[in-house]
């Protein structure tokens, strides 16, 4: 076979040659590691992942994080909704830690960011708020590569605990200045709604008899009669309706009634995004340049999110054993939020509610409806809502309850460099990354609430900096022929200073005003985290004839965030690989590569901030239901209460222990290509926050008491089934099967809460997996069959239970690409087999009767499944069940026996547990290059291409709510949940790209 020489970088300053078989695939490809380091992939003993940047531009994602999806084995990307701006978490091989972000690591050239979400990201009602990686520009990115166990992340230490998330951006190069323009634009639709009835009209059963019950009687429920079997009246004085109100056929004006679809609240969004850059320099300078502006708008009217982001990067080469680099970004970003989840004034929560015989929009729909007035404001000045001001109309929502956010974000890094020698160098770099953020947040009087119309409005003020330096002193050395050693020490250190001040103005005193000096009564409280951590770190790399590989690496961590006399901690790798192929000289026209490789690791993690001391907070006095509560200061005196949290001294840092073995395979001239890998996460020690007994003076106390188990499979495969001169088609998929398992608590604890409510939440169940689902469920006997009543109902179980499993049992991502003569075909398939969701929005939706579920089985009668205990509980006699019950709807039927409503308001946990697993066209990529002969004398012109992109166009899912997707509690460590979460969406857009 023939072989060239590629030029591989060593640590930061040396350049090697290597010897590569040249049709072995990707073999040379370039990786960046920890701490910014190069390498080529081949050399490493761990598995690590690129992600191609031009994949990253076609998913159109606004937010980097989504991007991700279905590209990296061993990752999973949950979205909070499809809202402009919302939140996204990440998280690589599962989650390790409890009260601590599961999210990895983000590192811009070299520098960590920040990535956390405002607000917190975990809550179950609000507005979801945005993960600060939706400030990076996609269009600035030069590489992406994901670093997944702790071989491959231990010299970051304790903020890669979860992995790291490597990006580095475009840079100029020698020669003449490169103009590139690109506009986008982009049309986005709701993708999946739950599926409402419109057959049966608002109302409920009164004696025995369905009676229609309209929006003056604030009446909840759509358990009324059937549509057609009600006309209007035609009173024109009516608020709610124009047509006047209904009655009973044949008492009216002979205008029938009729069912209106509240899903026409949503309207098609768009997005716009324009990108241009500059770059190019000399053999001393090179600059790139670059401003882009995202505008979008959302599905739900008034919903929008907009970003203005600049970056400039420059390298300069002082003299001939001197450089510097030095980069500045700017972005602006923000919009106006909407309510969603467990809120009554939220969007979903109205419109899946509100009934089939009230018109939420009054004749009109979408932004139309939102911009007029008596849409949901009655002549009188009270809000029109199908419950007259119990739940808020979705369009009184987006124009009544604003929440606008407006952040703006520094990063800047500077970096010197000096070779000493051809073997050693010295390097520093300094980076800061500041952003501040202002929140304006209101709710208009005469809003929902059951009588709660005094309105209030929220200001929140944030500032976050982190600082980060970075002193490396770097070597190499051939120590025999044909064994070289390359390393590096460096010094670390990290200072993150938050600070955060709210007020909060209730009473307002006059409507459409929403600003602090509207409010009566004031009440503001400061928030400040303060955190820093000094490490020293060393790697060292072995290569023997660039078929041998070793590397020890080590850190060791001083935190503030634990005991001052106990603050230290280690992290340590140690990994091989070999390159049996080259090894033993087995390649032929069959095989191109073989690589065995395997790693061991382990890297500490602190504790969350001030969980080491006892801390005070503003007071408050609680009041009795006639007095409302009151903080200091009040009554012209100050007064602070110590915290509910009993610190704890003694904490020690958590440990997380991460073996991985794996092998890659290239065969038949690199049209093939196979790596597979089989990793196991050890966590101990895991600090979790316990509840105690209060008469301790305290709510809960922190302690070292956890153990979590993450193991797993990826693989990652490549096939070119054709390959001619102009004709290319490539399939490349990867493949995660993982489990992620709660093997110990604390002692006497059996369950730790994470996200959710009291009857179902997100938690940590001992033998359990990583955020059960648990709350309320049936009785079951030993063979775990219902058990059921002597009424033929089943019995519901006093206790709560574990009743699912969130965490997908596989994910897939299958991309098949074709080629050409400049034309380019991408299709990626996203399969997800398993993972559970609970389906509160079902649940409620099948109590209020607006589902179809509740109007298919209206009439139904059902045997349940199960058997009957004819003895005792003591000593139990189960025989099979054959009592018929109706389900819901009988002429002598109370509200109590309907099956969706006689275990309380939402129903049992249980009873919507659904399986979350999908089949959805990811993304859909049709590009054409213009070859170079048609540019040709076309002035200053020297690219253009154009493509359309079409995202999750199609899903294919049994899961009866919206998009499983999407998670209630946002970037939170609790996942599986959905309850009036804002939908996810779809979209096609065109994109046109430049090059002068």
């Amino acid at each position: 076979m023939g072989k060239k020489t590629e030029e591989r970088i060593v640590g930061e300053s040396t350049k090697i040659d290597v010897t590569l078989g040249a049709d072995a695939k990707e073999l040379g490809e370039v990786v960046i590691t920890a701490s910014g380091l190069e390498a080529n992939k081949s050399s490493l003993g761990y598995a690590v992942q690129n992600v191609d940047t031009q994949e990253i531009l076609d998913s159109k994602e606004p937010n980097l994080v989504n991007a991700l999806n279905a590209k990296v084995a061993g990752v999973q990307v949950t979205s909070s909704a499809g809202t402009p701006g919302a939140s996204s978490s990440i998280r690589i091989r599962g989650s390790v830690s409890v009260n601590k972000s599961n999210q990895p690591l983000f590192v811009v050239d070299g520098i960590p960011i920040d990535n956390s979400t405002g607000g917190g990201g975990n809550t179950a009602g609000g507005v979801t708020e945005s993960n600060r990686a939706i400030d990076l520009n996609p269009n600035d990115i030069a590489s992406l590569t994901v670093l997944k166990g702790a071989a491959a992340t231990a010299l970051y230490g304790v903020r890669a605990a979860n992995g790291a998330i490597v990006i580095t951006t475009k840079k100029g190069k020698a020669g003449k200045p490169v103009v590139k323009i690109s506009t986008t634009y982009a049309v986005d639709k709701v993708n999946k709604l739950p599926k409402r009835q419109n057959i049966y009209a608002q109302g409920a059963f009164k004696d025995g008899v369905a009676t229609y019950r309209g929006p003056e009687t604030a009446e909840g429920d759509s358990w009324g009669p059937m549509i057609s079997e009600l006309e209007f009246d035609g009173d024109d004085g009516y608020f709610f309706d124009k047509g006047g109100k209904l009655v009973p056929k044949g008492t009216g004006n002979g205008v029938p009634a009729r069912a209106y679809d509240p899903y026409s609240f949503f309207e098609n969004g768009r997005t716009i995004n324009l990108n241009a850059s500059v770059s190019g320099g000399n053999e001393t300078t090179r600059y790139y340049f670059s401003g882009g502006r995202l505008d979008q708008k959302g599905v739900i009217p008034n919903a929008s999110f907009q970003r203005t982001s600049f970056r400039s990067n420059l390298e300069v080469d002082i003299s001939e054993k001197l450089s510097a680099t030095m980069s500045a970004s700017f972005s602006n970003s923000g919009g106006f939020r909407v309510q969603q989840g467990s809120n009554i004034n939220g969007i979903m929560l109205g419109l899946l509610r509100n009934t089939p015989t009230f018109d939420i929009g009054n004749g009109l729909s979408g932004q139309s409806a939102a911009n007029e007035e008596s849409t949901y404001v009655n002549p009188d000045g009270s809000q029109r809502s199908y419950r007259w001001g119990v739940y808020d109309s979705p369009y009184w929502t987006v124009n009544k309850n604003p929440t606008e956010d407006n952040v703006n974000r520094v990063i800047g890094i500077a970096g010197l460099k000096y070779e000493i020698n051809k073997s050693l160098y010295l390097s520093y770099k300094l980076g800061i990354d500041h952003y501040s953020e202002a929140v304006i947040s209101a709710l208009d009087i005469n809003l929902g609430g059951f009588g709660n119309n005094v309105g209030s409005v929220t200001q929140r003020f944030a500032g976050n900096s982190d600082v980060t330096s970075d002193l490396v002193f770097g070597f190499n050395h051939e120590l025999v022929d044909g064994l070289t050693m390359t390393g590096l020490v460096g010094y670390n250190l990290f200072n993150s200073h938050y600070t955060q001040q709210e007020t909060f103005g209730n009473t307002l005193a006059a409507p459409n005003f929403y600003h602090i000096s509207n409010a009566a009564d004031l009440t503001a409280d400061e928030d400040i985290s303060r955190k820093r951590i000094h490490g020293l770190y060393s790697t060292l790399d072995f290569s023997y004839n660039d078929w041998a590989f070793l590397n020890l690496t080590g850190r060791n961590d001083w935190s503030s965030a634990l005991p001052s006399d106990n603050n230290t901690y280690q992290s340590y790798s140690v990994s091989t690989g070999i390159v049996l192929s080259e090894a033993i000289d087995i390649r032929d026209s069959f095989l191109d590569y073989l690589k065995l490789r395997a790693s061991y690791g382990v890297i500490g993690n602190d504790a969350p901030i001030y969980s080491t001391a006892n801390i005070y907070s503003q007071a408050e006095s609680d009041g009795d239901g006639f007095i409302s509560s009151v903080e200091y200061p009040s009554y012209g005196t100050n007064a602070f209460e110590r915290g509910t949290l009993l610190a704890n001294p003694q904490l020690t840092p958590e440990r997380a222990t991460t073996y991985e073995v794996g092998g890659e395979v290239r065969l038949f001239n690199g049209r093939f290509g196979l790596d597979v890998t089989y990793f196991n996460t050890q966590s101990e020690d895991v600090i979790i926050e316990v509840q105690t007994s209060a008469t301790t003076g305290y709510l809960e106390s922190v302690l070292n008491s956890g153990e979590i188990l993450n193991k797993g499979w990826e693989i990652i495969g490549s096939f070119t089934p054709v390959e001619s001169y102009d004709f290319r088609w490539d399939i490349e998929g990867n493949f995660t099967s993982m489990e992620n398992t709660v093997e110990q608590l604390a002692e006497g604890l059996d369950r730790v809460f994470l996200a959710g409510f009291t009857s179902t939440s997100a938690s940590l169940v001992t033998g359990m997996p990583y955020s059960t689902i648990w709350g309320d469920g049936f009785q079951r006997a030993d063979d775990g069959r219902m058990i059921i009543g002597s009424d033929g109902w089943p019995l519901a179980d006093p206790e709560k239970k574990a009743l699912g499993d969130p965490n997908p049992d596989f994910t897939l991502g299958l991309r098949n690409s074709f080629e050409y003569k400049g034309i380019r075909l991408s299709a990626l398939l996203d399969f997800r087999k398993g993972g559970d969701v609970w389906c509160g929005t079902c649940g409620i939706m099948d109590y209020f009767g607006t589902s179809q579920l509740s109007a298919d089985e209206r009439n139904d009668k059902i045997v349940f499944d199960g058997v009957i205990n004819t003895g005792t509980s003591d000593n139990p006699v189960y025989v099979e069940n054959d009592i018929s019950v109706p389900i819901a709807q009988s002429p002598t039927a109370s509200e109590g026996e309907f099956y969706r409503r006689r275990y309380g308001f939402g129903g049992i946990t249980e009873m919507n547990i659904w399986d979350g697993s999908w089949m959805r066209l990811r993304e859909l990529t049709l590009s054409y290059t213009l070859p170079d002969n048609l540019l040709d004398g076309i002035g200053l012109l020297e690219g253009a291409g154009l493509s359309v992109t079409g995202r999750n166009l199609w899903l294919k899912t049994d899961y009866p709510g919206i998009d499983p997707e999407t998670n209630l509690t946002g970037n939170s460590n609790g996942y599986g949940l959905d309850y009036f979460n804002s939908p996810n969406t779809k979209s096609v857009s065109m994109t046109l790209n430049l090059t002068f």
